[in-house]
């Protein structure tokens, strides 16, 4: 099956226009003003694509004002642009919290023993073995997250050989200057059923693009409707199943005809017509139908009616009702089927998790990384961090500023939404959790890959509480 990239094409596809050449100028004249006066200035680029006329403006009253710049100075060094929500590709830069080496590791190698105990101890792998059981000089010093979120080194060296110092000290303290996002506005705009990524970022709605087939050949045509990604679901002996994966389709047929009192020729026919009508309905989208219903649904109201769906009318009255039977839910591109053989996703609220009774627990939150991590959420057999997985990231303040906060640096807000008039306005971040983690009990199954796959050891296991008084 061809997967689309839903982040990058909700932004990209969005028609938002660019601000004029004539402001991305003077923004730069206006951060070399800035850099002139002692900051360091990063995220140029989004702001010259996100800043129009009257966020310019804001932006030279609230910030580069002589005396607001001099407000600015006594609290941080560094201005850093920030957006919240989808952007095109081109605009996805890393921060340079995470991209460049904030700590050094100092080595006293007259100390060091060799023992290996930094290097067996870092979550990150920063350090590796010079061959003799040391630290060896070459480190991924950009991994290493300091004394305040980590310091794991420092604290089981027996010889006290390591210390940890800010590689530059503008990185201490940084000014975030959030500015309004208009793809992020026109996305909001648009319904989440029209367009899942605006409530699952890996979720996709494509429209339906089909091979030619034969339609009197269902099993050759369900391989088709597989790749497009229309995946209709029938219900035989009390189980839903896909279709399209269906070794004998007519049998099947013919048992569901059976099951629901329906004529099985009746019922085949209703699955040929609509299967040579498919390719030219209008208005589907990829994901799971209700088979079923549609059967249903072209057999008292299309063969039954005579209508014709040959005709403009007929087709749209068909794709009304194929329409209407699509299963609400996010569409991620593929079959939900079982993984390794757990149990599907949803299934643990029926309570026959064979795995034990202890959901996750996030006891040690100074220490995790959030989504520059977030092994937890994508080792979860139980969805993918969506409303209805077991784990779920929410986030407490913006994501651009989640590198500076979870490597303990000091870290500002200073919005461009109109929220904050001055300078003095901006929020201090520094120490304020940058997100929690919300487990659904109902839909973990106590496999306890979570905890074993976190790096920091964050998570441990606690008692399910059931409460049953409340369960409908």
């Amino acid at each position: 099956m061809t997967m689309q990239n839903p982040v990058a094409s909700s932004a990209s596809r969005r028609r938002v226009a660019p601000p004029p050449a004539a402001a991305a100028a003077e923004l730069d004249e206006l951060a070399r003003a800035a850099e002139a006066a002692g900051f360091h200035v990063e995220g140029l680029a989004l702001a010259r694509a996100l800043a129009d006329d009257a966020v310019l403006a804001r932006l030279k009253r609230i910030l580069f004002a002589p005396e607001a710049l001099a407000e600015a100075k006594r609290r941080a060094r560094r201005i850093e642009f920030i957006a919240e929500g989808p952007l095109p590709p081109a605009l996805l830069l890393e921060p340079s919290a995470k991209s460049q080496p904030i700590y050094r590791q100092v080595v006293d190698y007259a100390l060091c023993k060799g023992c290996r105990l930094c290097i067996q101890v870092c979550p990150k792998r920063v350090y590796s073995d010079d061959g003799f059981g040391k630290p060896d000089e070459q480190r991924r010093d950009e991994e290493c997250t300091g004394n305040s979120q980590c310091a794991q080194c420092i604290y089981i060296c027996p010889e006290r050989a390591i210390s940890l110092e800010m590689v530059n000290p503008l990185h201490e303290s940084t000014l975030f200057v959030e500015l309004p996002n208009p793809y992020a506005a026109d996305a909001a705009a648009n319904p989440a059923p029209a367009d899942f990524a605006v409530a699952n970022p890996i979720a996709v709605s494509g429209g339906l693009t089909f091979e030619p087939y034969d339609a009197e050949d269902l099993k050759a045509a369900n391989t088709v409707l597989d790749e497009a990604g229309f995946h209709p679901l029938l219900e035989t002996l009390g189980v839903a199943g896909h279709f399209v994966d269906s070794r004998d389709p007519e049998g099947e047929l013919a048992r569901w005809a059976r099951e629901n009192g329906r004529a099985p020729e009746l019922v085949l026919r209703a699955a040929r017509l609509l299967y040579r009508a498919l390719p030219a309905l209008p208005g589907l989208t990829q994901g799971q139908y209700d088979f079923g219903t549609i059967l249903n649904a072209v057999i008292d109201e299309v063969l039954h009616a005579d209508i014709e769906i040959d005709s403009a009318g007929g087709r749209q009255r068909l794709a009304g009702l194929v329409g209407e039977a699509r299963v609400n839910q996010a569409y991620l591109g593929a079959k939900r089927r079982p993984i390794g053989g757990l149990l599907p996703p949803g299934t643990s609220t029926a309570w026959k998790t064979p795995y034990g009774n202890e959901v996750p627990v996030y006891t040690r939150l100074e220490k995790c990384l959030g989504p520059e991590c977030a092994l937890c959420v994508t080792h979860c057999p139980e969805g993918g961090g969506g409303e209805t997985s077991a784990i779920r990231i929410v986030p407490l303040v913006p994501a651009g500023t989640m590198p500076a906060l979870v490597r303990g640096l000091q870290a500002h807000l200073l919005k461009m939404d109109g929220s904050h008039a001055a300078i003095g306005d901006m929020e201090d971040l520094f120490g304020k959790q940058p997100f929690v983690f919300e487990v659904d009990p109902d839909y973990c199954k106590s496999c306890g890959i979570c905890i074993s796959c976190c790096p920091h050891d964050v998570i441990e296991g606690a008692p399910r509480q059931f409460e049953l008084g409340e369960q409908a």
